[in-house]
């Protein structure tokens, strides 16, 4: 098992805290965590935006022991 940090930013905050760690099996995908956010939190899956040790994922990324997770609402502005 591997232990992942989960930040999460505006609305995602309010609803399910400022701050995680997740345990994953060790070939866990950063959509394998995002499905398992979204259980609690739907619009994690359609809204969200990831990024990983400050990086946006590249598609299948495996995460890491002690990996750091974003997730925060899309945002449109004007």
């Amino acid at each position: 098992m591997k232990r992942v940090r989960v930040k999460f930013i505006s609305v995602f905050a309010e609803r399910l805290g400022k701050e995680r760690v997740y345990e994953l099996d060790e070939n866990a995908t950063v959509e394998d965590l995002v499905e398992l956010v979204s259980k609690e939190l739907e619009e994690v899956r359609s809204k969200g935006v990831v990024y990983v040790n400050y990086r946006f994922p590249k598609k299948g990324q495996v995460l890491n022991d002690g990996d750091e997770v974003l997730i925060m609402p899309l945002y449109a502005g004007g």
